[in-house]
């Protein structure tokens, strides 16, 4: 499923991008599995929140329980959405991208500090790290699944900012029968003293964009369904009608 959105007309000529983008949407889930109320970001246009809502809002989802018995429960549905040019306007393209917990207000995590001893030293880092959600919405690293430090100086000082940092975020939980719920998130964390080439960048992800699927389905007017992720409530594959 896809739809053609009219842009208001620009004074610039040059060929109008791909725009591909994600979107958190707060979903509130009834004990059967049914959404009551869908809340896409209220900074999106009109026109493109009314029709991610529209499409989140005919998926299903199995059940949450507390205690066994099924309850209501509150989850963030994170889609990936594609607006290709299309006569005048734009076709958008929309895929399910997961669900669970999101940063609070879905707002950016602040980015850790770099540690002056590292970038003299010209010390990069990529570390992956295994987040331990509390009910309060703060984090505790659980583990550090992964990390690939480039240098000799600094390393002490990076690591001790990343538990310094991670002190520093707050996330939405989901919840269920209006409790929040624990979980755990895996985040990606990058330290790195080089600035991208801007122009190369924009047609790198230009390019990414294209090839994606709610790009493709924006192109082709195709339409898409949700998978199954673990979360107390899990999408599910809507049934075909008939």
């Amino acid at each position: 499923m896809s739809v053609l959105l009219v842009a208001a007309a620009s004074a610039a000529r040059r060929k109008p991008d791909v725009v591909a983008f994600n979107a958190s949407v707060r979903v509130e889930v009834d004990a059967a599995g049914k959404p009551v109320k869908v809340e896409a970001p209220a900074d999106l246009p009109e026109a493109i929140r009314g029709y991610i809502e529209k499409r989140v809002a005919s998926w299903q989802y199995q059940p949450a329980k507390a205690d066994g018995a099924p309850a209501s429960a509150v989850t963030y549905v994170d889609v990936n959405a594609c607006a290709v040019p299309a006569n005048g306007g734009y076709r958008m393209g929309l895929d399910f991208g997961g669900n669970g917990p999101r940063r609070a207000g879905d707002k950016p995590l602040p980015p850790p500090y770099y540690p002056p001893q590292a970038q003299i030293s010209g010390t990069e880092a990529d570390f992956v790290l295994i987040l331990d959600l509390q009910a309060d919405g703060t984090a505790r690293i659980g583990m550090i699944e992964s990390n690939d430090i480039r240098g000799r100086g600094g390393r002490t000082e990076l690591q001790q900012e990343l538990k310094r940092w991670v002190k520093t975020v707050r996330f939405d939980l989901e919840q269920v029968a209006g409790r929040p719920v624990p979980a755990r998130v895996r985040v990606p964390v990058d330290f790195s003293l080089g600035r991208p080439d801007r122009k190369a960048l924009r047609a790198e992800l230009q390019a990414k964009a294209l090839a994606t699927r709610e790009c493709q389905q924006a192109s082709n007017g195709d339409g898409t369904k949700p998978v199954a992720m673990d979360s107390p409530a899990v999408v599910v594959t809507p049934k075909a009608a008939g």
